[in-house]
């Protein structure tokens, strides 16, 4: 519009991405120099500009006030399309510099997933808090831990310091798809008490296979773990998972969960490791009104009895201190918690599944962890493979990028990059492929993924897992990875040998001579 216009507020909004006030004499036309304008450009969920909000007017109203009333108004519409885009799955995060105003179209909007990444934020929220939040870790920026947050009661303020040091005011809404199930478990229950005569429902009616089964792409150890998983997903049996951190035990166990007949159920996950020595038998158990100084004043329920008729996920229960693990078997031998600082008990009914990426056997033979509680949590154990030892990197990391392509699933990985990532180590396993491949895709912006828009800390490891360096020369005549390695490297980077130097952290020279040895030309 600009372009065949010349100057007026709907183009110039459109060109420069920004709000923009155009006097009468300031526009291009003569035709419309009776009236001023204030137009704003109104974006998306993913910062795209989709429309234009514009107030054009031949009264002489202040310019200052329409501008405002239009920055407002856009705002409105971006936090509906971030809500309507976000709300069935997601946390919103909304805070203000004033508890007041928190309800405000100019509140700060962000989005954050179960595990805590910020994955999409409005612009005023960005601005409050002084940098640009997707992407970023909630606790980062909020100084909360995601279990706190998830926990936190809906429209009840909190308080916290931003980036900048400053307080802030927020509530939190949760993904409405919890309430969704919420109520069709209580329909369920409905049907079966106006009906009794049916047959019993059967448990192989309730959950979804198919979300273990879509963690299988191929690779022989993970389609063992979901056809184990598979066979008890209906019992009540015991889960242990061990592997590597980041190996996606999180994700296993809501894909069981979700496959289980407690799906319409909650599943409570606990981080064990991540929960203060101190806190850990009240995060669990809950207590009581003044059980203890500094407890909330309305007590807490604790996430056994939340978990109740659903799952609970003990992650990292290695690191449970001793005295809590004695509480704990006391709760699986008699179904029953007792709050901390109450005398009486209440019944509970879950799925436990645990998760650790030590040897329990160890933390048993060295009186770190119970013997007769690893009996009653290790009912079946599933190893994770890590991300080195799997042979479907290739569809996994297509799986992890659908789930980030923000470009209508048309980004592609490129050979060169594939060979980079069999050559690599990956210490960090799935969750470092996923922070790789995030980088990636927004370096790229939806063309093709290259060697270029991987982060340097990937060649970092790279340069680690495949070569042991001093600073003039390396031995590899030993190393059969080195070998088979470099020669995937140097073709990644289309024979570029000074690329291939700086990606090895090694001289230019070394690798002529290490190319030469193998007789690669």
């Amino acid at each position: 519009m600009e372009q065949y216009n010349g100057t007026n507020a709907i183009g110039t909004a459109l060109a420069t991405g920004k709000a923009i006030e155009v006097g009468r004499d300031e526009h291009y036309l003569v035709a419309n120099r009776y009236m001023s304008a204030s137009a704003a450009p109104i974006f998306d969920s993913r910062r795209e500009v989709v429309g234009v909000l514009n107030i054009s007017s031949d009264a002489y109203l202040p310019t200052t006030h329409v501008n405002g009333m239009v920055r407002v108004m856009t705002q409105a519409v971006e936090n509906q399309l971030i809500i309507a885009t976000y709300r069935q799955h997601y946390y919103l995060f909304i805070f203000n510099t004033n508890p007041d105003n928190i309800d405000s179209q100019w509140s700060g909007l962000l989005v954050f997933d179960e595990e805590g990444r910020i994955v999409a934020s409005n612009r005023r929220a960005d601005l409050l808090m002084g940098t640009e939040l997707k992407g970023l870790a909630i606790e980062q920026v909020t100084g909360i831990k995601p279990l706190q947050l998830s926990a936190h009661p809906e429209r009840q303020v909190l308080n916290f310091n931003c980036l900048a040091n400053y307080p802030l005011f927020a509530v939190i809404r949760k993904p409405a798809v919890s309430q969704a199930r919420g109520s069709v478990a209580d329909i369920r229950k409905h049907r079966a008490v106006k009906d009794a005569r049916q047959p019993k429902i059967s448990p192989q009616d309730f959950g979804d296979p198919q979300a273990l089964m879509s963690l299988a792409l191929g690779d022989q150890k993970m389609q063992r773990a979901v056809e184990q998983g598979l066979n008890v997903v209906h019992s009540d049996i015991p889960l242990l998972i061990q592997g590597e951190t980041g190996v996606g035990k999180e994700v296993f166990v809501t894909a069981f969960h979700a496959s289980s007949p407690r799906s319409d159920k909650e599943l409570v996950a606990v981080n064990c490791a991540a929960i203060p020595t101190e806190l850990v038998e009240s995060e669990l158990f809950g207590y009581v009104k003044g059980a203890f100084t500094g407890a909330n004043q309305k007590g807490s329920t604790g996430h056994i009895r939340r978990a109740d008729g659903g799952t609970l996920f003990l992650d990292e229960i290695g690191d449970m201190p001793l005295n809590v693990q004695a509480r704990l078997l006391r709760v699986l031998q008699e179904k029953r918690v007792t709050p901390l600082g109450s005398s009486e008990s209440y019944p509970v009914d879950f799925r436990l599944v645990c998760a650790t990426h030590q040897p329990l056997r160890n933390l048993v033979k060295q009186q770190r962890f119970r013997d007769d509680l690893y009996y009653r949590v290790n009912g079946l154990t599933v190893f994770l493979p890590s991300l080195r030892e799997r042979e479907d990197l290739r569809s996994l990391a297509e799986t992890v990028l659908r789930s980030l392509d923000e470009y209508d699933g048309q980004t592609e990985i490129s050979e060169e990059v594939f060979n980079l990532f069999e050559s690599h180590n990956w210490p960090g396993n799935i969750r470092q492929l996923y922070n790789v491949l995030r980088v990636a895709t927004v370096m790229s912006a939806g063309d093709e993924i290259s060697p270029h828009h991987l982060p340097d800390d990937f060649y970092l490891d790279l340069q680690a897992s495949v070569s042991e360096t001093d600073d003039v020369d390396i031995q590899v005549e030993e190393d059969a990875d080195w070998r088979e390695s470099l020669p995937k490297v140097y073709a990644a980077f289309g024979g570029n040998i000074s690329k291939t130097a700086s990606a090895l952290g090694v001289s230019r020279n070394t690798i002529y001579k290490r190319l030469k040895d193998l007789g690669v030309k």
